[in-house]
């Protein structure tokens, strides 16, 4: 660690250090833009295999939730048939 002898090189330093966390900062928000926000496609191919990929995750997101509901509501009927048991 560096040991400072005045208030200037300290002004100095704190000056520095703001402009890297700035440079920082634009460079994270350029990124994470280029990786959340979807870039428009330019071309026919570009366009048709965008559409492809959401029908896909679309399905893939049905097929998920009926797999899910189906194995949870066997796990349902159990409790209920348990309950009805220690009721009974």
């Amino acid at each position: 660690m560096k040991s400072f002898s005045s208030l200037e090189e300290i002004e100095a330093r704190k000056k520095s250090l703001r402009e890297n966390i700035q440079r920082g900062n634009k460079n994270i928000t350029r990124l994470s833009s280029d990786i959340f926000i979807p870039k428009k496609p330019d071309t026919r191919k570009e366009k048709i295999s965008q559409a492809v990929n959401v029908g896909l995750l679309v399905f893939d997101g049905i097929m998920l939730a009926k797999k899910l509901d189906s194995r949870y509501a066997l796990v349902m009927k159990g409790m209920e048939l348990i309950k009805k048991l220690k009721k009974g």
